[in-house]
């Protein structure tokens, strides 16, 4: 597993999602063979998994928001430029190149890159303005 934070959040993440959908998998092949009570505390322990994943979830994400914190101010000003230019905008083509950019900024925030963000942050307002 790795040593960032971020990562070990997501794949614990994905570990419990995984694993609850095992969980329903088994539970339905299985349907007929099961107790109301088995099927019930099946679908109830599923769930628990489910809700564990989306704890950790939620922690890669707040160590996201952690990282991204000193960047928090341009990536706002960016994607509200890019919404009024977008309101606004009559030219595809910069419109096009503008939601790449978003894209590619949202891509960099959720890696929690430092660099990377104020990189796409940049490409944003470049896209809006040139």
């Amino acid at each position: 597993m790795a040593s960032d934070p971020v990562t070990q959040a997501a794949e614990l993440a994905q570990i419990f999602f995984d694993l609850s959908n095992a969980v329903d998998d088994f539970r339905l092949r299985n349907f007929g063979s099961l107790s109301h009570a088995q099927q019930q505390q099946l679908k109830e322990e599923a769930q628990a998994l489910a809700t564990r994943g989306q704890q950790f979830t939620a922690a890669a994400l707040g160590a996201i928001l952690a990282r991204v914190q000193p960047h928090l101010q341009n990536i706002k000003r960016a994607t509200q430029d890019a919404q009024d230019a977008l309101a606004r905008l009559n030219d595809v083509a910069k419109a096009i190149a503008i939601v790449d950019a978003a894209v590619a900024l949202a891509g960099a925030v959720m890696t929690g890159n430092l660099d990377a963000i104020g990189d796409q942050a940049q490409g944003l307002f470049q896209a809006v303005t040139g």
